[in-house]
């Protein structure tokens, strides 16, 4: 199959991974939705409350979660010997098999968690008990809405790298793809900051940020931009190049 792009081709690609969607990771992520029920009835059986700030960080901990996750849950087996041949034999270019991948790990699924959870977080919160007193606001707090945007945008690409991460190590590991992708993500981590410290490579930060957050926002982005393409592209080669 050569790289090209086929839309009727695409959709019969969206067609079988939407099933490989379901029957792969759609109870995962209900559960991951759920999350908010547990602290709800948490905060009702102790007797205290939990406030929307908490509760923020906890969907986004949430989503988090499911993105890591999501590319070993629905795609996990597409690079193994036997079990991968059938994704191999898919008459589709490795760029459309990139591409619904893309679309089910970095679009859909922090999309639907993060309306889902809210939505039972809201219904929690509506009920005349339990610990939830506050709803969920819908906007980021931001001193306009040019600056809202920006915010906005940069959840996205934050979304987008951490799940671009994923779904390379998805494609490079044979097991236990998400924990030994989060453990070279910390070994890296960390022997960047060794060497920064050792180099006093943080000036290099110094010289970037300035004072001005808006523009911190938009160097942030790039960074993270830089980030998922990088890893998008090692997927789809992965995609095109592997063996069986």
């Amino acid at each position: 199959m050569n790289n090209t792009f086929n839309f009727n081709r695409f959709n019969k690609v969206l067609a079988y991974d939407w099933k490989r969607f379901i029957r792969n990771f759609g109870i995962t992520l209900l559960v991951w939705i759920s999350m908010p029920v547990m602290f709800w009835v948490t905060s009702l059986v102790f007797d205290f409350e939990i406030g929307s700030f908490v509760r923020i960080f906890v969907i986004f901990g949430l989503i988090a979660i499911t993105v890591m996750s999501a590319p070993s849950r629905i795609y996990g087996k597409v690079n193994l010997p036997r079990e991968g041949v059938d994704f191999a034999m898919l008459p589709a270019s490795g760029l459309e098999q990139f591409l619904s991948m893309f679309i089910y790990c970095s679009l859909l699924t922090p999309t639907v968690a993060l309306v889902g959870s809210w939505l039972v977080d809201c219904l929690m919160t509506t009920l005349p008990f339990g610990g939830f007193v506050d709803y969920i606001p819908l906007q980021i707090p931001t001193d306009s809405f040019g600056e809202f945007i920006v915010v906005v945008i940069a959840l996205i690409v934050t979304a987008w790298a951490e799940s671009s991460v994923f779904m390379f190590g998805n494609m490079v590991f044979k097991r236990r793809k998400s924990g030994k992708t989060f453990g070279w993500i910390l070994l890296i981590s960390f022997a960047l900051v060794m060497l920064f410290q050792l180099t006093n490579g943080w000036r290099l930060f110094e010289y970037l940020f300035t004072s001005d957050s808006l523009v911190n926002l938009w160097i942030y982005i790039a960074i993270m931009l830089v980030i998922a393409c990088g890893f998008y592209f090692g997927t789809y080669r992965k995609i095109k190049t592997q063996n069986y």
